[in-house]
């Protein structure tokens, strides 16, 4: 599971890209690789097929030949990231945008960075093993209580909460990942105290 980041969206070396290619076949442009034409092409005598980049005469093709030969290969391409973890035999999850403290990435992040930052690093292979060393270290119930965390926060904004009030709240609720309704009646004393009534 990952997290939104223009490092994550990287494409591999040998990606379709159409800033990349000239408007008619050959002259000086990188060779593509070959793809296959998707399901979604207007067309269905082509969908599935092979999609060569490059001309019959071995010239890489143009980004105008390629138009109109296919459609969403170019926007529907797996990052570098993607392709790694499916070919482990894994499913790659990119989480939405949102703030940080509804994603449990950032808190083991920063508990990560935490740990880092304590160990001298002499040398930059001293750095590198305090890395390994720092990600290793979290243990699973710490990992565990980050999701609860983020959950009790999603949980705090959909009754309503916000800022302050849906921060006390999560620190007030430890051992569930929902806001109980006696948090939410504390609050609402509190809230009503202060204001008077």
């Amino acid at each position: 599971m990952f997290d939104q980041s223009s490092a994550h969206a990287s494409l591999p070396p040998d990606a379709l890209k159409a800033f990349e290619m000239n408007k008619s076949n050959g002259g000086k442009q990188r060779r593509q690789r070959d793809t296959v034409i998707p399901q979604s092409n207007p067309d269905p005598r082509f969908r599935g097929m092979v999609q060569k980049m490059t001309t019959e005469t071995g010239e890489p093709k143009g980004l105008k030949q390629t138009l109109e030969d296919q459609q969403d290969d170019f926007i529907n391409q797996e990052s570098m990231l993607e392709r790694v973890i499916r070919d482990a035999g894994h499913e790659c999850i990119f989480l939405p945008k949102f703030h940080c403290e509804m994603n449990p990435i950032e808190m083991y992040w920063g508990w990560v960075k935490f740990r880092y930052r304590q160990v001298p690093k002499p040398t930059f292979e001293d750095a590198k093993k305090a890395a390994i060393d720092a990600f290793d270290a979290c243990p699973v119930d710490v990992i565990r209580r980050f999701i609860n965390r983020s959950w009790r926060f999603m949980s705090a904004y959909r009754l309503g909460l916000t800022g302050k009030a849906a921060a006390w709240a999560v620190r007030k609720q430890k051992g569930h990942r929902a806001v109980s309704n006696a948090a939410m009646m504390h609050l609402d004393a509190v809230v009503d105290q202060n204001s008077g009534t």
